[in-house]
Order: structure tokens, then C-alpha cells, then sequence
């Protein structure tokens, strides 16, 4: 098939994050024997190809000629802008009149508000946080509502991929456009063969979490700091991630006295680096206050890490408390704590969970969930 990406960002040499999980896909089409072009609208003109995918930045009236007899349509996160030239407006009116076939993913941030999902992202002292709060309530959400709507209305072959059910009916819940005639839900897919499970009883005492570098909200890194003040010393945790709150969560680390039980590296780890950064490990702190999945921890249960999260959002549709995971009430820290102690202390539990964890995230092994993607029947 002659697949499209519709998508915000495209991964690049200068720019090897931008939407990797969209890339990722991309790589698993192409190794199934598909061709792939990635659109992004962009205010300047430039192509290059990466991994066997071919990428076209540029203004949306110029990208509609690769449109043109396209087998399937990919959507991720094509927003809508002030901006004529990179509104996504052009491009979803094309695919909705030329009834293109297309599978719309829906990963969150398009279809939720701040105000409802991430309020503590608003500071009222930081004018940049207002005025994104009011973009997307006011105006990102609103434009994206219409177009959803459109798509179901219409008589368009196109479904919509949620991660998990949670996402799907947050999606229902903040648009009040019902979906579920026009849905699919595939969980995001992971490479197990690169996860790949190992013992890890020997590293118990070795906490790990991987998540973006702020400090509240969705990512929940300051509950990350409150176990680890909370833990006996013999018990280290290792942070991995970078972001804006950098420098608050370096001084909370030295505000708590807790250098000497965590450690900060504050980078992007690669997607290669993962594995070998698992690997010295042997308990992972999934934390979150807002996931529609939770990669990053399914990620770590197929590599063997026991993993101790919260009962919220998406997060028990991937892990079974006592089975695949331990569960703690949200944000009961106490509850949490003695679950990573029981961890720690129970061998019997760390290893059942640990090898029925991995066993769970072979169900969506990364070539299982693409060729869902690519096979599924639109209507």
C-alpha cells in the first residue's frame, strides 16, 4: 500500500524526538513491505528521508499533491493554527471530500483541555501558560470538535484509534462528538524483541523511571522525588528524562538531602539506550497523573521490571493488580511506598509479576499492533 502520515512533526537529524512513537509506526508499515510519506505542514519547504520514509515539510496547499492516489491515510496530531499556511484545515478538508481512506489516531492532547486534564500546567504568574491554556480550550479544541464531527457524519471509509478505552471515551467526554460507531482502540505497540525479558531479582533495590522533566503534573516527577525521600538509603533511584523543570527539580533534590539515594540524568535516553538502562535496574516507579497508556512503563514490564503505578486513567487496562503490576490508590503515597517495599522484600511476588508482565506486553508486540493498524476494515 501507498501510505500517508498526516502528522504536526516528523523526527529529523536536528530533531530525533519529534513525534517518534509516530516514526516508529512508520518503520514497522515499511518493513511489512509498504511505502510511507510523511507530511508535515510547515511555513518553510524541505524534504529528506529518514529510515526509508520520505518526509515533505511545507506550506498545506503544497502538500495536497501527494494526496493524490494515496491507499490510506495515517492522522497524528494534525492541529489546527492560527497560521494559513500550517493550519491543518486544507489538508483534513481534502482527505474528507476526496473520502480518502484514513485511520485518525486520537493520543490526547488533541481532543483534551488544560483546564480539565492538566490545570496545574496553568500558572497565572507565567503569561506563555495562560495564553496556551486559552489556545487550545478556546480555539484548539473547538476547531478539532468540528472536524471530528465531520468525520463521523460523513460516509468517509475512516476509523479512529484510541490507545486504550480511557482515551477513547476522554475523547467523547471533552469533544461530546461520539465516536464509538467510527472506533478501534490499539494499544501502542511495543518492540519486545528490543525489550527483551531478563532476571532482575539480583537488582531490586535499583528504582528507575523515565519521564519528561516536570515537575507536576501529567508526569508526576514529584512523586517520583517523594518516594525516593521515602525510601530506606539502601534503596537508590535513577531519574531519567529532561524538560523545562530541570532546574526546581535539581533544587527539590537538594532542598530534600535526597543526592545520596537518587540520581538525576537529565537527558533523552535514545531508543536504543532504553534496554541497557533496564538492565540496571530492577523495580520501575511508573508514575503519572495522566496517561492514555503509559509507553515508557510498558516498555519497562517487557524488559522484566516489576512495575508499581496508580489505579488511574488507562493505567489498569495495561496492568492487573497482583498479576502484571501493583496498583496504588491515586495518590495515596503511603499505599505506594509499601507496595515498592513489598516489592523489594517478596521474591515470590517480584518474579510472577515480572514474567507475567513481559508475557502481557507480547500481546502488543509492535508487529501485532501494526498490522491491526494496516488491516483494519474501514466503513
Amino acid at each position: 500500500m501507498n501510505l500517508v502520515v498526516l502528522t504536526g512533526r516528523y523526527p529529523s537529524i536536528d530533531s530525533p524526538y519529534s513525534h517518534m512513537f509516530v516514526h516508529t509506526r512508520s518503520k514497522q508499515y515499511i518493513a511489512q513491505g509498504h511505502t510511507v510519506t510523511a507530511l508535515v505542514p510547515s511555513e518553510k519547504e524541505e524534504q529528506y528521508t529518514i529510515d526509508g520514509v520520505n518526509v515533505v515539510l511545507g506550506p498545506v496547499n503544497k502538500l495536497i499533491k501527494y494526496l493524490v492516489n494515496v491507499d490510506r491515510v495515517m492522522i497524528h496530531l494534525l492541529l489546527h493554527r492560527f497560521t494559513k499556511a500550517i493550519d491543518a484545515s486544507v489538508l483534513y478538508r481534502y482527505v474528507l471530500d476526496h473520502k480518502l481512506p484514513t485511520l485518525f489516531f486520537i493520543h490526547g492532547v488533541e481532543v483534551q483541555t488544560i483546564w480539565n486534564d492538566r490545570r496545574d500546567d496553568i500558572s497565572w504568574l507565567a503569561p506563555k501558560s495562560v495564553a496556551r491554556w486559552l489556545y487550545r480550550d478556546c480555539y484548539l479544541i473547538k476547531k478539532m470538535q468540528r472536524t471530528l464531527a465531520e468525520f463521523v457524519e460523513s460516509d468517509i471509509p475512516a476509523k479512529f484509534i484510541t490507545p486504550s478505552d480511557w482515551m477513547l471515551q476522554e475523547a467523547i467526554n471533552n469533544t461530546g462528538v461520539d465516536l464509538r460507531q467510527k472506533s478501534l482502540v490499539i494499544a501502542n505497540g511495543i518492540d519486545t524483541e528490543n525489550f527483551k525479558f531478563t532476571e532482575r531479582w539480583a537488582d531490586r533495590e535499583k528504582l528507575l523511571s523515565i519521564r519528561p522533566l516536570n515537575y507536576r503534573g501529567k508526569y508526576a516527577v514529584d512523586l517520583v522525588l517523594e518516594t525516593a525521600r521515602r525510601m530506606p538509603t539502601n534503596i537508590q533511584t535513577a531519574l531519567y528524562g529532561k524538560g523545562p523543570d530541570e532546574d526546581k527539580i535539581k533544587s527539590v533534590i537538594s532542598e530534600q538531602n535526597l543526592s545520596d539515594r537518587l540520581t538525576l540524568n537529565s537527558r533523552f535516553l535514545q531508543p536504543v539506550e532504553i534496554p541497557s538502562v533496564h538492565q540496571q535496574a530492577g523495580i520501575y516507579l511508573g508514575v503519572t497523573r495522566m496517561d492514555a497508556q503509559g509507553v515508557s512503563m510498558c516498555e519497562a514490564m517487557s524488559s522484566g521490571l516489576p512495575t508499581v503505578s496508580f489505579s488511574t486513567c488507562a493505567i489498569p487496562e495495561f496492568i492487573e493488580h497482583n498479576r502484571t503490576g501493583l496498583l496504588a490508590k491515586p495518590y495515596d503515597m503511603d499505599e505506594y511506598c509499601s507496595l515498592v517495599n513489598e516489592l523489594v522484600e517478596n521474591r515470590e511476588l517480584f518474579e510472577k509479576i515480572a514474567w507475567n508482565a513481559h508475557q502481557s506486553m507480547v500481546a502488543i508486540d509492535i508487529r501485532k499492533t501494526s498490522e491491526q493498524e494496516l488491516s483494519a476494515k474501514l466503513d
